[in-house]
């Protein structure tokens, strides 16, 4: 009688199925979550690019290069991108800033895969636009 009630009684099987799959489960919503931060990064860049690409066709001569860039950094600081890490190039710089054709806006920014405090490999984020300059 008693080997039979042991054979039926199974609360603690849940608690140790759960032991075991919380670690997964955690790992697989902190990645999530972590992929999401990228792609945010990734969207908000993109819209930064395109907004430097067509405020550098302006046909304004008021407007430099280094307003541009400056205006950029401005957005990408706002997200919480520090300074130091972001790239902003043009395709035409310098001299030739408001000459027709392609202006090419690019931002690069390094970003560091973080999980439980450890930084995993950098990967760096790219994203340009392109608009031409009539």
């Amino acid at each position: 009688m008693k080997i039979r009630r042991l054979g039926r009684d199974a609360r603690g099987q849940a608690l140790v199925e759960f032991a075991l799959l919380l670690p997964v489960l955690l790992l697989l919503v902190l990645g999530i979550v972590e992929l999401g931060r990228a792609w945010n990064l990734a969207q908000m860049m993109s819209d930064v690019a395109r907004e430097g690409a067509r405020r550098a066709v302006i046909a304004d001569p008021t407007i430099t290069e280094q307003s541009v860039k400056d205006f950029m950094a401005g957005k990408l600081e706002t997200a919480g991108v520090p300074a130091g890490a972001m790239t902003i190039d043009f395709s035409k710089a310098g001299a030739n800033w408001h000459s027709a054709g392609d202006q090419v806006a690019t931002i690069r920014i390094p970003y560091q895969w973080m999980f439980f405090g450890r930084a995993f490999p950098t990967i760096t984020l790219t994203s340009s636009f392109t608009m031409r300059m009539e």
